[in-house]
């Protein structure tokens, strides 16, 4: 004689950083099925839990939540005994800030009722930075990703544009998905460096576009870089000669103001042959801007 589910009011619980930027949020319904008897005596519970609702975390934070059952207690008389049970939810966030918790509790019965206990709901402000987490500088720009690697080796493409990038963000910023709203990639002319020998024969040619994502924001504030590095145009060799190129990422800046930070980096692309010929380099160096824009610096091409 199972009835329901039954299913009580939406709660939730959300936290949010001093600017009003919603950090996490976590909303759900109490349920539980009910009337179950045995032999026509007593109203029990059972699949007593919870629906899921809503739940978002922003990109810098994490999002817990924990259901326990506590307390089983007849709510009836010996004679027409009603089961129930509270069911307590402790939704927690930690990230940027320290950990918080809000705990809420609903005492679910067998003749379909509800009682809302201690229940700590609604939105709350988090203050507070983690002791874990380095303090973030949005006006101060430091360098992620790799600061150096090869795109080519020996004639042959060893580029691996996962890993192979850099990025230009705030200070205490360790992983560039802290961030949000990025745009892009954004992508450059195309440049080359060509190697001939006295009667015109190309030996080697390297040809490549600068390629960054840009307008990363923190909280709103700020424009950064990332995965900034160089897309492979054309790679040749002459059967005698080797080609190898290397990327470097230099100078990490504030091209902006410490109330309005711009992030850049430079990217500086060493093309070197050797064969026949004494090994000779030239280098391309391309700044390119948590705006979109770019500038390019010193450049053999």
């Amino acid at each position: 004689n199972w009835k329901g589910p039954a299913q009580s009011d939406s709660y939730y619980v959300e936290f949010k950083n001093g600017l009003g930027t919603k950090l996490t949020k976590f909303a759900w319904q109490f349920v539980w099925k009910y009337g179950g008897d045995m032999n026509g005596v007593g109203k029990y519970v059972t699949q007593a839990g919870i629906d899921i609702d809503t739940a978002y975390a922003y990109l810098s934070e994490h999002l817990d939540v924990e259901v326990k059952s506590l307390k089983p207690v007849n709510y009836g008389t010996s004679a027409a005994p009603i089961g129930g049970v509270d069911v307590q939810v402790s939704v927690s966030s930690h990230g940027l800030f320290e950990k918080t918790t809000k705990v809420c509790t609903m005492t679910v019965k067998g003749d379909g009722t509800s009682a809302l206990g201690t229940c700590e709901h609604g939105t709350f402000g988090l203050s507070k930075p983690s002791n874990d987490l380095p303090a973030i500088d949005p006006s101060t720009v430091v360098e992620i990703g790799k600061e150096i690697y090869q795109a080519i080796e020996d004639n042959q493409p060893t580029l691996n544009t996962t890993i192979d990038w850099a990025g230009a963000v705030p200070k205490g910023v360790t992983e560039w998905t802290q961030l949000e709203n990025w745009q892009g990639p954004a992508q450059s002319d195309t440049y080359y460096v060509e190697f001939k020998n006295g009667l015109g024969t190309k030996l080697t040619k390297f040809a490549w576009q600068f390629v960054w994502k840009y307008g990363g924001d923190m909280n709103g504030v700020g424009k950064y870089v990332t995965q900034a590095g160089i897309d492979i145009d054309t790679s040749y060799a002459y059967l005698s000669e080797h080609l190898d190129v290397e990327v470097k990422s230099l100078k990490p800046v504030n091209y902006g103001t410490s109330a309005a930070p711009v992030g850049g980096v430079d990217i500086q692309v060493s093309v070197s042959s050797h064969g026949l010929f004494e090994k000779t380099t030239k280098v391309c160096t391309m700044t390119v801007k948590g705006d979109g824009t770019s500038a390019l610096g010193t450049c053999e091409h």
